[in-house]
């Protein structure tokens, strides 16, 4: 019976992620959704609170993994710089990419109406930033760095780390960032940081 509940579920996100794609969140209902899979609101009802958290579970379905993949650097890298540097490779490539771009337009747009932009930051970005503080702490007791506040520090790496490309990437002023692009930014956001709080 569980196995089924969670093949249920499982669909639910699954054709939910294909209207979200086809016709934006905004356009999107809970009465769509259950039409396409065949049941009723009451049913959805029973397995999601509301359009948000469905949203939400499609997007870390669609980048969770990847996001996974790369914050297991900062517990897999011991040398600080070298792991920065790697970290941010590939945190970079994965958050110009055209997916997580429109997912980030989208949660933009809209944030002013409904829950769905303090959610994405508690669920998505914040978690994110508290995995990045936790490694440049550990880089702090290490020696590594200068002692400081570890959660500014984690803001301002990220900040050096997207300053380059996100707002021209997400206004679409870019549509694609090459991979030695990529690199040479995060070379002179990793020198930025250092010069700021290295050791």
């Amino acid at each position: 019976m569980r196995k089924k509940s969670e093949e249920r579920r499982q669909a639910i996100i699954d054709i939910a992620a294909e209207i979200f794609n086809e016709i934006g969140f905004e356009r999107a209902s809970m009465a769509e959704i259950s039409a396409r899979l065949g049941g009723s609101k009451a049913t959805l009802y029973n397995y999601f609170s509301s359009k948000e958290e469905i949203f939400l579970l499609v997007m870390r379905q669609q980048a969770g993994v990847e996001f996974d993949a790369i914050f297991a650097i900062l517990k897999e890298v011991e040398n600080t710089r070298s792991g920065l540097q790697q970290f941010a490779t590939k945190y970079l490539q994965l958050v110009l990419s055209p997916e997580v771009i429109t997912l980030k337009r989208l949660v933009a747009y809209h944030a002013e109406r409904s829950a769905l932009g303090c959610s994405v930051y508690e669920n998505g970005p914040k978690r994110g930033l508290r995995g990045i503080a936790d490694y440049l702490q550990r880089a702090m007791e290490k020696g590594d760095l200068r002692t400081s506040d570890a959660w500014l520090a984690a803001l301002q790496f990220k900040a050096l780390v997207e300053a380059e490309w996100m707002e021209r990437r997400v206004l679409n002023v870019v549509e694609k960032v090459t991979t030695v692009e990529i690199e040479a930014s995060v070379e002179r956001a990793i020198s930025g940081f250092f010069a700021i709080h290295g050791a």
